[in-house]
């Protein structure tokens, strides 16, 4: 009986340790200045809605030295994840975009305070 009960149990963890692929199946999408970065995170055969929101900021150097004309580029980054379950990364894909956009929306700038 305890036999059974270990091969029920080994077979169903073993399952669940398998490697994920967190990769976005989608390029950064480009809204409103933002790059919205679509990675939803696998949790137990569903799709867990998870992103990141990046900001690049180009701030000019030739105020520091008149001889050198170069610019720095500075990158600000919000990530997240959100309570949402999706059945397909697909689905977890799409809700993920139209949540940031609607984010960027509402908060703009403020979220990288």
């Amino acid at each position: 009986m305890f036999g059974f009960l270990k091969q029920f149990f080994s077979a169903s963890m073993a399952s669940d340790t398998k490697p994920i692929d967190n990769t976005p199946t989608v390029e950064p999408i480009d809204y409103n200045g933002y790059l919205i970065f679509v990675m939803p995170l696998e949790e137990g055969g569903q799709y867990r809605v998870a992103g990141l929101i990046e900001k690049l900021i180009v701030k000019d150097m030739a105020e520091q030295d008149v001889d050198e004309k170069e610019n720095e580029v500075e990158s600000l980054r919000h990530s997240f994840i959100r309570s949402d379950l999706c059945m397909s990364k697909q689905q977890a894909e799409q809700i993920t975009l139209q949540k940031c956009k609607l984010f960027i929306d509402q908060v703009g700038d403020n979220m990288f305070k």
